[in-house]
């Protein structure tokens, strides 16, 4: 099957496609995202838990930083106190490690990351780093050796994975990129207005071509011009343009949305659901809560062996590999517990933690498996980076309510893609500015969504004067010269004399 990437500029959406499975969905976090550095002012410490909170000018959330976490300050020296290293009202300066939550900020730290296609400058560590996927021995050596040739005084290097069986010429060029990003940022520091955001990774065609683009991918479909030049800028600049390289570029122009055409809006639905049906009849539960996710695995119809123990053990090897897709897809993090069929047998169990683990083996957020709790429940952790899919649609449960229901999971889906287009309009055709004007300085503090709007003009008039959008649930736009409301009529009867005369006293 072929390897896709569908890239939408207009949701600020990508996704990586195994024919037309969905394998990985790309967002991009409007506030606090990882990776964004920032120079922060402290504004608490707390001395009992060795941390302190960081105000960063961004947004109204604090950063937290552990004195695990502080590196690069005070070298050569040992601290066991974080009140010794920072005091109340100090500039410092801090990345984001861990997206906030809905109810915690960004987890920062001082160690300064700068991530390249092939290596990840550290500025402040003097290190050298292998990536732990990177299994050949000789390469490891190579690539160890090579570090230590190339490696920038009083600086780090961590190889990552797509190093491996790569020319040094892409490694020095990489490095070359990257240490000038680092010194841009110190020269900003000096002209900005503390604190500030000094980085931030926002640019989701060279996160996508960054971190999930490799040489498989067969296709990259963008529906946007813009965005297709800077999909061939950085496989230029990562000299990934060859004939070795089979990757074909594919501008989307049709009318129906790129999301609809692909169904990865029925994709993302799907994935906010709760209820995942099994290929073979049985099915899961994810339920996502603030503290852990718990997921259920039941047998339903399942009944296509005459054993009962082989069914059970059938039944939990299908369930584990949704399950290992699943918390790619959705993002899951944290604490996770897993309720698979009960299993009598002590060699079942290793069977299905010694196949469950081959499975998340690959996943770029290491998940570790602990054991099977007294009470059979296997228990795992994942490493938390993103926002997971619910976090970032809102959908996490409230406390009375206990789950979600299905109206509030369409209506936050419905908002998002809606909401997405509308901050393509605003900073495109500052729509804001004319609406404030428009009816007086009138501040509108409800959100209403229109409904039934339907335009009976013209299609050659509704291009001439009219935006529009989705074309299943039409809704247009008109933004007139002046910002007062008049009939459509007489608005079109205006520009009509007003060219007229523009014309008329250009030849007078």
């Amino acid at each position: 099957m072929v390897k896709k990437i569908i890239i939408s500029y207009f949701n600020s959406i990508a996704v990586l496609l195994q024919g037309t499975k969905v394998q990985q969905i790309i967002l991009v976090n409007k506030e606090y995202q990882l990776n964004d550095i920032y120079i922060g002012k402290v504004h608490k410490i707390f001395s009992s838990i060795n941390a302190a909170f960081i105000t960063l000018g961004y947004g109204n959330r604090s950063g937290f930083i552990h004195i695990s976490d502080i590196k690069g300050i005070k070298k050569n020296v040992k601290f066991f106190q974080i009140a010794d290293i920072l005091s109340v009202n100090q500039l410092i300066l801090v990345q984001i490690i861990k997206e906030p939550t809905l109810s915690k900020g960004p987890r920062l730290t001082t160690n300064i990351h700068l991530h390249g296609k092939y290596i990840v400058l550290m500025p402040l560590c003097n290190l050298i780093c292998i990536s732990n996927r990177i299994d050949d021995p000789k390469e490891r050596s190579y690539l160890s050796s090579l570090a230590i040739l190339i490696k920038p005084k009083s600086m780090g290097l961590l190889f990552k994975l797509t190093a491996s069986g790569v020319s040094e010429s892409l490694i020095l060029h990489d490095l070359d990129f990257l240490v000038k990003q680092w010194f841009f940022i110190q020269k900003k520091i000096v002209l900005t207005n503390l604190p500030a955001i000094l980085y931030k990774d926002e640019d989701i065609v060279r996160k996508v071509m960054r971190d999930v683009y490799d040489k498989d991918v067969g296709k990259i479909i963008v529906d946007s011009k813009d965005f297709l030049n800077l999909v061939y800028f950085y496989l230029k600049r990562w000299f990934y343009i060859s004939q070795s390289i089979k990757t074909k570029l594919y501008f989307y122009d049709k009318k129906v949305c790129i999301l609809d055409r692909f169904l990865i809006k029925h994709a993302i639905k799907n994935a906010l659901k709760p209820k995942i049906t099994l290929c073979h009849g049985g099915y899961l539960f994810v339920e996502t809560y603030e503290a852990l996710t718990v997921i259920d695995v039941n047998s339903g119809s399942f009944n296509k062996l005459n054993s009962s123990k082989d069914t059970v053990l059938r039944i939990n090897f299908y369930a584990a590999i949704e399950i290992a897709y699943q918390l790619r897809l959705r993002n899951i993090s944290g604490v996770i517990i897993i309720d698979f069929i009960d299993m009598s047998s002590q060699r079942d169990k290793l069977k299905l933690i010694d196949y469950f683990n081959t499975l998340i083996i690959s996943d770029e957020c290491s998940s570790q498996i602990v054991e099977f709790s007294e009470l059979g429940l296997l228990q795992l952790t994942r490493r938390r980076k993103y926002k997971s899919l619910f976090e970032f649609f809102k959908l996490i449960p409230f406390k009375e309510v206990g789950f979600f229901h299905e109206q509030s999971l369409i209506d936050t889906y419905f908002n998002y893609f809606s909401n997405s287009f509308g901050d393509y309009l605003n900073t495109r055709y500052l729509v804001r500015k004319n609406v404030h004007y428009l009816f007086s300085n009138k501040v509108f503090m409800q959100k209403r969504a229109l409904r039934n709007k339907f335009s009976s003009l013209s299609y050659s008039m509704s291009r001439k004067y009219l935006n529009s959008c989705d074309k299943a649930k039409e809704l247009r736009f008109l933004y007139p010269k002046a910002n007062f409301i008049v009939p459509l009529g007489s608005y079109i009867r205006l520009i009509k004399y007003s060219n007229k005369s523009i014309i008329g006293n250009h030849f007078s």
